[in-house]
């Protein structure tokens, strides 16, 4: 295998595959990249068997050919190349050169034949999304992504259609996040799919610039195709639970609150919570909120906010790292809070939201001490 190639062009292939590439493995292959010299170019792709990332990009191609080459290792290499460099790739056996300028480095690799084969899919079941819906639903619902490997359905994002609604829904049983868009999206009703938070963190990474991502799905799983990137993603096995059924009808207790304010305020007052349940107080009153916070051996805080309310009186807890990470996915001034009882789920919902999107945040309580 002989090819060329610019550092910069070789740099850009390299960074979108690495996210791929596992910090720690008991299979040495999946340490490397695989390299593929063919007519149109290079191929390059990178896995850790659930995730795995493959890009094309453009080189002069002498000969055709495959290796696989340590990931870390080549990617210092390139790093530290001149800028202006054209690197000239000569592969004999698994000796992989790499010749720019006045030097030369020599990497040992391993067989492309031992590199796990990627999933075969079905081009004709192609599902079209726009880029702008992907990133905005990640963004607002990734971050409830439970971390409880023993909970295995709550570690990724559900994906489900009804209706010709898009739902994307994600929750560690203290919180719960739901972005639902309207549009066409026929061929996948029926299919709920459960997809790991960091295969769609490196979708929409790849996905900026494009106006389009490309679905198909398998049996165990989903593969995004954006521009001349492809992401594979294994799904995850189970049944993600019903959702609607924990989503209160009647927290009629509301209220109003701009979103930079309250984040001001909730950032403020917990500096002197707990660091493990980092629970606030929230008494809510006519006209006012007030945060409040009283940690044995740390301290105690207060600051009260102006807000929209006219109800009964109400003092509810929560974790305050919960409710910043949901405030910080709204992009309106305005939110309102939605609320009932004590030990009832409060939903944080923005004021305005754009025309066929429906944001909703949900936070379990927590009980306060002299509850």
């Amino acid at each position: 295998m002989k090819f060329s190639i610019s550092k910069a062009a070789l740099q850009d292939l390299l960074q979108v595959v690495t996210s791929a590439v596992p910090t720690k493995s008991t299979l040495p292959i999946l340490s490397n990249i695989l390299i593929e010299a063919d007519r149109e170019g290079l191929i390059l792709v990178a896995t850790d068997l659930d995730l795995s990332i493959k890009t094309r990009g453009e080189a002069e191609v002498a000969a055709e050919g495959r290796i696989t080459v340590p990931a870390k290792r080549i990617g210092e290499i390139v790093r530290e190349l001149p800028a202006d460099a054209t690197v000239k790739v000569a592969v004999s056996g698994t000796k992989v050169k790499l010749n720019y300028g006045n030097g030369s480095s020599t990497i040992i690799g391993l067989d492309s034949e031992d590199f796990p084969q990627l999933p075969q899919i079905d081009a004709e079941k192609m599902i079209p999304l726009a880029t702008e819906v992907v990133e905005k639903a990640v963004r607002r619902t990734a971050y409830a992504v439970s971390t409880d490997e023993t909970r295995q359905m709550l570690t990724g994002v559900l994906i489900q259609i009804s209706g010709g609604i898009l739902n994307m829904v994600a929750t560690d049983g203290h919180r719960l996040a739901k972005a639902s868009f309207n549009g066409d999206y026929r061929g996948l009703e029926g299919r709920d799919l459960i997809i790991p938070p960091k295969a769609l963190t490196q979708v929409v990474r790849l996905a900026s610039g494009h106006a389009q991502i490309n679905l198909t799905l398998s049996k165990n799983f989903a593969v995004f195709e954006v521009g001349p990137n492809t992401i594979y993603s294994r799904l995850i096995d189970g049944n993600f639970p019903n959702y609607e059924q924990v989503i209160p009808m009647n927290n009629d207790k509301r209220f109003t609150v701009n979103r930079g304010v309250f984040m001001g305020a909730l950032r403020r007052v917990s500096i002197l919570s707990d660091n493990v349940t980092r629970q606030i107080k929230l008494s809510i009153k006519p006209e006012r909120v007030e945060l409040s916070v009283s940690t044995a051996d740390v301290g105690e805080g207060q600051e009260s906010i102006g807000v929209e309310y006219s109800g009964d009186e109400l003092a509810v807890g929560y974790n305050a790292a919960y409710l910043l990470d949901a405030l910080r996915t709204v992009d309106v001034d305005e939110i309102e809070v939605r609320l009932n009882t004590p030990t009832s789920p409060g939903l944080f919902i923005p004021t305005k939201q754009e025309k066929d999107e429906d944001l909703l945040c949900l936070v379990m309580p927590l009980r306060l001490p002299d509850a």
